[in-house]
């Protein structure tokens, strides 16, 4: 498997510093997060960047409100084959969508009746639909479920998926369950902990720093041969983004603890599962390759 970095993870930093910095700590590749910056959605722009620093574009992330973005189409599947198209230019093989919100209804039928047909239609790059979390809002008591298409019991109409474990998390489910019931549908990979802090999950997480076994994770998926993208998507403050030498030893340490689990030649074996006292479930281990 690959390992690359989200630009997401540093949002507040500008794109040719992020690839400099994904560059040194020697990352596959990047995913870039298109937003309202043209910088993200400008194809010569992106080569440039990708030759300057030797480093490709593997998955690219469609905007997350297309509406808000200047010379941008409004429409998600629009924006979605918007998307496609800069993904073609700077070769990258992979875009993941979100899910719509709950009140776009209109999006969500083009996903269930429309996507397979137009990706029939246009087979490269790959569109890999993402599971989101449960929300937390401060003036309301409870989680909230803001998008629909994101439980799995609805992805079976979805051939391919994005895993992102720390909104598994969020939503209190498992992510060695998850991947079981869907590992031959899932081609790509957010990787980030969680941890919970009273009744709330706090997302994206450094790698070892959270409530989730995440090595076990990455250990499962290289003793099922998974041969995908493994994206590292963390946010600015845990890498503590305001100081970049902090930044380069945080992303340092990232790659190193992917290449230290996600690359196991442990020979096949049982699988054993073990409670956490967060109550979710690891497993320690590896099992018999990818069917």
């Amino acid at each position: 498997m690959r390992f690359a970095l989200s630009s997401g993870s540093l949002y507040t930093y500008g794109l040719d510093r992020f690839f400099q910095l994904a560059a040194e700590a020697g990352f596959d590749g990047v995913e870039v997060l298109i937003d309202a910056r043209f910088d993200t959605r400008h194809p010569t722009y992106l080569l440039r960047l990708m030759e300057r620093y030797g480093l490709p574009i593997l998955s690219l992330h469609a905007p997350f409100r297309p509406e808000r973005l200047e010379g941008w189409p409004k429409s998600p599947s629009r924006s979605l084959a918007a998307t496609a198209e800069v993904a073609v230019k700077v070769g990258a093989g992979i875009v993941v969508v979100h899910p719509p919100f709950r009140a776009d209804r209109g999006f969500a039928r083009w996903l269930l009746h429309d996507l397979a047909a137009w990706q029939k239609g246009h087979p490269n790059p790959r569109i890999a639909l993402e599971n989101m979390p449960l929300k937390w809002l401060r003036w309301w008591p409870f989680p909230l479920d803001l998008w629909r298409l994101s439980r799995p019991e609805e992805w079976a109409s979805f051939p391919q998926l994005c895993l992102d474990t720390t909104h598994l998390a969020a939503r209190g489910l498992e992510a060695f369950s998850v991947y079981e019931r869907w590992r031959e549908r899932i081609i790509h990979v957010h990787l980030s902990n969680a941890r919970r802090k009273g009744r709330r999950m706090q997302e994206h997480h450094r790698l070892e720093d959270g409530d989730l076994d995440l090595g076990a994770f990455l250990g499962r998926l290289a003793g099922d041969g998974y041969s995908g993208v493994v994206v590292v998507e963390l946010k600015p403050q845990v890498l503590e983004a305001e100081d970049e030498e902090r930044v380069r030893a945080h992303l340092r340490r990232q790659l190193a603890f992917c290449r230290k689990y996600g690359q196991r030649t442990d020979p096949p074996g049982t699988t054993e599962v073990k409670r956490c006292a967060n109550g979710f479930e690891s497993f320690k281990g590896t099992s018999p390759g990818r069917r």
